[in-house]
């Protein structure tokens, strides 16, 4: 079994300042493939070959609670799991109302709260080969995953949601993929052409919920996660998915094309029931402020812990000074650098691995940006957890320069530009042909970097002017690395000057942005353990 790639897409209906293309976030260091063992799977699996796993033997048409009798529907003995998936009526056994309109069936606003049966975890968001976060391996265990059952039918295949996650913080969904026969399929959703929608319902009323979309899942199912940008405070949600393309594999590998693309329509509505994870999610006011030396007004607002994670909210604004030298003034970008740390000092995780859950939105007239960190685990009321600044940066425009005569500048005699923390040091300018011949009718100019920097150079604005006033657009080749403070390192870095062609007599370096990187912040404090249940403090 393997577990096939994952991807991120954007929902676009609403800006927000993402992160980097980081797959996984630090709460997903450690990944809980599930909670029994590989030598159990092995014998389920040996003992099901050659055997549709969806047919339970001896299972009536009665309830599983009534088939049940006196089994705890909590435990997840094996013996408690043999039974349940016995007595259990099987969903799989399919209707079909048409040959080519599809087939919606709709669980209500009810979903069931249930441990899997023997069946559903050979194809569940928590089988052997899923990748299983610190979050959700806490809702399986605390028995919140809800079961849906809604599904659509085209084209002889159906689409059914098995497994919900949901809190304030994210939704997730698990869709498996059946035959006309109830088979289970190794099928892939395209996701390029599909449509999601998430609302929260309050008082009746529907409205828009903002998010990232991140897919994945195992060998039959599709995982399906929807992080919001905002906490969702309502007690109800509504999914509406619609699925119009679907491939068809032997494996999960996917290493050849699919056997078999199928164009339908599979609309699918559903209502899910917060009220359950609300009762568990604490809530936290934290109202810490602080100003940074170099202008970042800081007030954290509070904190919350979800069934399957949690959020940490704060804003930020530039003072007057700050505003003065940024890229678009009070409106400029800024952000903080931050880790979170242990009661022993120990770091559990930093800002640059919680980019791609970092949502921030800007309110423009006030200059006030409002950020929100989504993480997967986040037990702040069990364990000590500090926040601490380790740096911030400042998009801000900037006029630093240094000229110097190409034909005497060497490794052994270089130029130096310094400026904001970075010492650049310029051995050389290099005109000749592209590395391997790629363009062989055209030539480039190239200065080899040494020294120091303190900013990230490959993301700052340079250009190049020769003696006759000529501007060169200028980019930074070369890879750079950063740690958990920012601080940038070279790593064969280079200029690359476009369009120069001849060696200049004279030629001026400019930079006219830099991401202004400050390491002069002195901020922590502990998170408070306290709160409230479901609702926000006062």
């Amino acid at each position: 079994m393997t577990i096939w790639k994952r991807t991120e897409t954007k929902k676009v209906h609403r800006k927000a300042e993402g992160g980097n293309q980081r797959e996984d976030n630090n709460w997903e260091d450690a990944l809980f493939p599930h909670t029994l063992s590989d030598e159990f799977t092995d014998r389920v699996m040996l003992a099901l070959e050659g055997t549709e796993i969806e047919q339970a033997q001896g299972a009536g048409t009665h309830s599983m609670a009534r088939e049940s009798g006196n089994i705890n529907p909590f435990d997840t003995s094996i013996a408690a799991q043999v039974k349940r998936s016995l007595a259990a009526k099987r969903s799989s056994h399919l209707k079909f109302w048409g040959a080519t309109a599809a087939v919606v069936v709709l669980a209500g606003s009810t979903l069931l709260y249930t441990q899997p049966t023997l069946a559903e975890m050979v194809r569940s968001l928590f089988a052997k080969d899923s990748i299983v976060d610190n979050g959700m391996k806490h809702v399986k265990e605390t028995g919140l995953v809800q079961i849906s059952g809604v599904s659509a039918t085209d084209h002889g295949y159906m689409l059914k949601v098995n497994e919900v996650i949901a809190d304030s913080t994210r939704l997730i969904i698990g869709v498996d993929v059946y035959d006309d026969k109830g088979n289970v399929q190794i099928g892939e959703i395209d996701y390029a052409s599909a449509d999601f929608n998430v609302y929260f319902i309050d008082n009746g009323n529907f409205a828009d919920v903002s998010y990232d979309m991140r897919q994945g899942g195992n060998r039959t199912t599709n995982k399906i996660e929807f992080i919001f940008m905002r906490p969702v405070l309502a007690d109800k949600l509504q999914l509406n998915v619609h699925i119009k393309e679907l491939s068809l594999y032997k494996d999960k590998l996917n290493e050849g094309p699919p056997i078999k693309k199928i164009q339908g329509d599979w609309t699918m509505k559903m209502g899910i029931d917060l009220t359950e994870a609300k009762a568990q999610t604490l809530l936290t006011a934290i109202n810490q402020t602080y100003v940074t030396p170099g202008g970042i007004e800081i007030h954290m607002q509070g904190a919350s812990r979800t069934p399957s994670g949690g959020s940490l909210e704060f804003t930020t604004k530039l003072t007057p000074d700050a505003a003065g030298r940024a890229v678009d003034g009070q409106s400029g970008f800024h952000k903080l650098n931050f880790h979170l740390e242990d009661e022993q000092g120990n770091v559990i995780g930093d800002s640059i691995l919680f980019e791609l859950r970092r949502r921030s939105e800007l309110e423009r007239w006030s200059g006030v940006t409002q950020w929100f960190y989504q993480f997967n685990h986040f037990d702040y009321d069990k364990q000590k957890i500090r926040f601490v600044l380790n740096s911030y940066e400042i998009r801000e425009n900037n006029t630093a320069s240094v000229t110097f005569d190409p034909a005497q500048t060497t490794a052994e005699h270089p130029a130096i530009f310094e400026d904001s923390g970075d010492k650049l040091l310029l051995q050389g300018l290099q005109i000749g042909p592209y590395p391997d011949n790629s363009l062989p009718d055209q030539v480039r100019a190239t200065i080899p970097l040494g020294g120091m920097v303190n900013n990230d150079i490959s993301r700052d604005a340079w250009v190049a002017i020769d003696e006759n006033g000529k501007e060169y657009s200028v980019l930074v080749g070369g890879g750079v690395s950063a740690d958990k403070a920012g601080t940038v390192y070279l790593n064969d870095n280079y200029f690359v000057i476009h369009d120069l062609d001849i060696m200049p007599k004279q030629l001026t370096l400019k930079r006219s942005i830099v991401h202004h990187l400050y390491k002069d912040a002195d901020w922590s404090f502990v998170i408070p353990q306290t709160g409230t249940i479901g609702v926000i403090p006062e």
